[in-house]
């Protein structure tokens, strides 16, 4: 495997993930996570804490497409494969971690549902865009 489509596709990937975590966090869930850090005296997070945030993502993005890649055997089309690795991701980090989070009683219901309903289209659909990079920067989808 050439590492710089898998590095280019999963930065891509990564991005995208950021994106949509910068919208959702940021714009549709703003309110609730006042209310969450309130509960807990949090405090806010720091720009160090957001750099590694942005790093984990991108990292995220890069495994999620390496995986994409390891898959192609059983799915012969890349994109099938990035939307079944993006699925997997989403279940093992959005699904199952915010179960844990609202068992733990960390976040509200209302937080659970919309990251999980979100992280349903948004890491297929990245990780996808991830690997049809990787696959073109590869001499094309075959």
């Amino acid at each position: 495997m050439k590492l710089f489509p898998l590095l280019v596709g999963g930065v891509v990937a990564g991005l995208v993930i950021v994106a949509g975590e910068a919208v959702l966090n940021l714009v549709v869930l703003a309110d609730e996570w006042v209310y969450l850090f309130s509960r807990f005296s949090l405090p806010q997070p720091t720009p160090l804490v957001a750099v590694q945030g942005l790093l984990k993502l991108l990292l995220l993005g890069i495994f999620s497409v390496w995986l994409a890649a390891t898959l192609k055997s059983a799915f012969p089309n890349p994109c099938r494969a990035g939307v079944v690795s993006g699925l997997c991701v989403w279940f093992l980090v959005w699904a199952w971690v915010q179960w844990g989070m609202l068992l733990a009683g960390y976040v509200t219901t209302y937080v659970a549902a919309i990251t999980v309903a979100w992280g349903f289209v948004e890491l297929p659909f990245a990780i996808w865009a991830g690997t049809w990079v990787h696959w073109r920067l590869n001499g094309g989808l075959r």
